[in-house]
């Protein structure tokens, strides 16, 4: 345990010196801070720790190769080099090692939902790692917001998300916990959207350039999600966020409508103001796909017009205003995601493209037909009929509220081959990491 401990420990230390020789204080901050996870008790910490020493041990075989090479082909001794450097890569290595024994992992619990926590801090690491390295030039500048401010500190937002993300999906994997967590995390996730775009607004009207940094470029759209779609439609650039959600869309089907859409926090505060929801009439699935066809249609028609953005942007307000109206007194009143599902545009989209996509809700064979699920579900997806083919409807968002409420267990997540709990911590595994993505990544 001593020896685990102490080598670990000196292996964080070494690297961070390196770093910090280098001019790196996030990563010196990483280095030192890594330790800590071992605090967390719980297997998936020790597990994170692990692949960083891991990595680290890359990083001093990484700096051998460059710097052996350059000495090299200079004429310099490189040997003694080579060994110090590669007993030090060794020495990270053997600290990894020891955290993996029996004697030292026993010592950590969480086994059960350690193996989807660690591929969630491990997803979401290289997801914004990709983007700490390749989104660093204007027009955009750094992703990351912390990034913008202290330059090379983006990997210490990295890390932190990542832990973040980690001890989210431990707790996703309640399914008893759904719909209270699903909704505060993504109440969490709007209010850091809003938050920084109020922010970066202060900074634009007030001209504190500084401020400014909280918005991702200086060319603002309203914060409509129909304007993913009509945005781009109507200027004949600026397809980024369009295709952010198409590929979204691909990983977790109709998800993203309940849990990364930064609006639709809002309708579920009002849906769940109602305790027993109100079935919505048959006409909306119909009238969705007319307000999808009615903004398509309008947006590139003002473009062929030639009408300016000023215009295009004041129908857009109302467009966005009337949302509000649903949600405020349609969604209130039903006790049914009435913006989401009857309104939104983007919403009929992901629903639709959502068929790409292999995840599917399907109801088993012991299935009670008791109706829990159709009173638990905001978005009009497990009607009487759905609940008796076992299969949800088109309007399904997976956002999972219905398994709370199943005391038989008979709806479960299917994905390809998986099914049950597999096809679930697969699901959770790719949402919440791209929840903390988004948090990371998502502004206006």
């Amino acid at each position: 345990m001593f020896a685990a401990l102490f080598s670990s420990i000196l292996s964080s230390l070494i690297i961070a010196a390196h770093f910090f020789r280098f001019g790196e204080p996030g990563l010196v901050c990483v280095s030192v801070l890594a330790p800590l996870l071992l605090l967390s008790r719980k297997r998936w910490g020790l597990r994170a720790f692990q692949i960083l020493l891991s990595l680290a041990a890359a990083v001093w075989l990484h700096t051998l190769y460059r710097l052996a090479t350059h000495r090299f082909a200079m004429g310099e001794p490189w040997i003694r080099l080579s060994l110090i450097l590669g007993g030090v890569s060794l020495f990270a290595f053997f600290s990894a090692w020891l955290l993996g024994r029996e004697s030292f992992r026993v010592r950590f619990g969480g086994g059960d939902t350690s193996r989807v926590q660690v591929w969630t801090f491990l997803l979401t690491a290289v997801l914004l790692a990709v983007v700490q390295i390749v989104v660093t030039q204007p027009p955009v500048g750094p992703m990351l917001l912390i990034e913008r401010f202290f330059p090379t500190w983006g990997w210490f937002e990295v890390f932190v998300l990542a832990v973040y993300a980690a001890w989210v999906s431990g707790k996703m994997l309640n399914v008893r916990g759904i719909p209270v967590l699903r909704n505060r995390l993504w109440a969490f996730f709007s209010a850091v959207f809003f938050g920084q775009l109020l922010i970066g607004l202060w900074g634009v009207l007030g001209e504190v350039p500084e401020a400014t940094r909280f918005l991702m470029t200086g060319n603002l759209h309203l914060p409509i999600p129909a304007m993913i779609v009509a945005g781009p439609l109507f200027r004949g650039s600026g397809f980024f966020m369009l295709i952010l959600f198409a590929a979204t869309v691909l990983l977790v089907g109709p998800a993203w409508c309940s849990h990364l859409c930064y609006i639709g926090a809002w309708d579920s505060v009002m849906a769940t103001k109602r305790k027993r929801p109100v079935r919505l009439p048959l006409w909306r699935e119909a009238l969705r796909r007319w307000v999808l066809l009615g903004v398509v249609g309008l947006a590139l028609g003002l473009r062929f017009m030639g009408v300016e953005g000023v215009w295009a942007a004041s129908l857009a307000a109302v467009f966005g205003v009337a949302g509000v109206v649903v949600m405020f007194i349609g969604s209130r009143k039903t006790g049914m995601m009435n913006h989401c599902t009857s309104y939104c545009p983007i919403g009929v989209m992901a629903t639709i493209m959502g068929r790409v996509s292999p995840f599917r809700l399907k109801i088993n064979s012991s299935c009670t037909d008791c109706g829990a699920c159709t009173l638990a579900c905001r978005y009009d997806a497990l009607k009487r009929e759905d609940v008796v083919e076992r299969k949800a409807g088109i309007a399904c968002t997976l956002c999972g509220d219905c398994m709370s409420r199943c005391k038989p267990q008979s709806i479960e997540y299917q994905f390809l081959g998986l099914k049950g709990p597999r096809a679930r911590a697969f699901f959770v595994v790719l949402i919440v990491s791209l929840h903390a993505l988004f948090l990371g990544v998502a502004r206006m």
